[in-house]
């Protein structure tokens, strides 16, 4: 019996107060989902960026949803800001692993004409775009209603429907933390394969939406780039976050501080 790789997570996952983070470059991020795609387990991706962390934050009694989150087997820095702020509760990430950089270098440098591709979410007219652009590709498309997620009916329907299509790489474009639940939910009767949770990543990999120029990437201001672009959507959402960052903060700190076993005013 031929023992499996050790994986570069397993020796590193930093176990923070609201969910993990596995710090990895770009490039070992993507190592270890190929890895997880031959693995012989279903397994799934998630980017947790300060947004994810807020909603874990403002529901700390949601013991199902972080232990969503808990469950993965990657959970990656999806937030630059995020990477420059952990020294502050005492971790160092190498690198931020946005999702819509890994999408497309996951699409450009993994994905095989053999694979069995299923995008989950996403307008038709994205999924032909993004069809054209990989014509060698192998993508099926279910698009899920609005708020299916709160369906149980439709929920299991596309359960089903990944299981019978077995694909070895899942893309869950619905949001957070739909995606996440959907991906949980799958494990449970999926056979193998490797879902990555990927927000809105389609749309920048086709075109539909502009990432900001790389300069702007580098100072870590697409989220400001971004919410000027589209204010009306994403204003609230980025305020929300500034309001809440002390304390997001606070409870990864004290989360570290505790496991050093000092103390730590409050």
């Amino acid at each position: 019996m031929t023992t499996p790789p050790i994986t570069l997570k397993a020796s590193k996952r930093v176990d923070l107060a609201l969910c993990p983070l596995d710090p990895l470059t770009m490039e070992e991020a993507l190592f270890e989902i190929a890895i997880l795609r031959h693995s012989s387990e279903y397994h799934y991706v998630v980017t947790p960026n300060i947004d994810h962390l807020q909603r874990l934050y403002l529901n700390p009694d949601d013991a199902f949803l972080r232990e969503i989150y808990r469950n993965a087997s990657l959970s990656l820095c999806d937030s630059r800001v995020l990477k420059i702020l952990t020294p502050i509760f005492g971790v160092s990430m190498p690198a931020a692993v946005p999702g819509s950089t890994l999408t497309k270098q996951i699409f450009d440098q993994l994905l095989k004409p053999e694979d069995r591709i299923l995008i989950i979410g996403g307008e038709n007219a994205v999924i032909e775009i993004l069809s054209e652009q990989y014509p060698h590709l192998n993508i099926e498309h279910i698009n899920p209603t609005m708020g299916f997620i709160h369906r149980p009916v439709e929920v299991e329907e596309i359960i089903s429907a990944t299981r019978e299509m077995d694909p070895d790489y899942l893309f869950i474009a619905v949001g957070s933390p739909q995606q996440e639940i959907l991906a949980s939910r799958i494990g449970q009767v999926a056979r193998r394969g490797v879902a990555l949770c990927v927000g809105a990543s389609l749309l920048f990999l086709t075109g539909k939406e502009s990432r900001a120029p790389e300069w702007v990437q580098a100072a870590s201001c697409e989220w400001l780039y971004r919410m000027i672009k589209n204010p009306r959507r994403l204003a609230k959402r980025y305020a929300m976050n500034l309001i809440h960052l002390p304390g997001i903060l606070h409870a990864l700190r004290a989360k570290v501080v505790a496991d050093a076993g000092v103390g730590v005013d409050v």
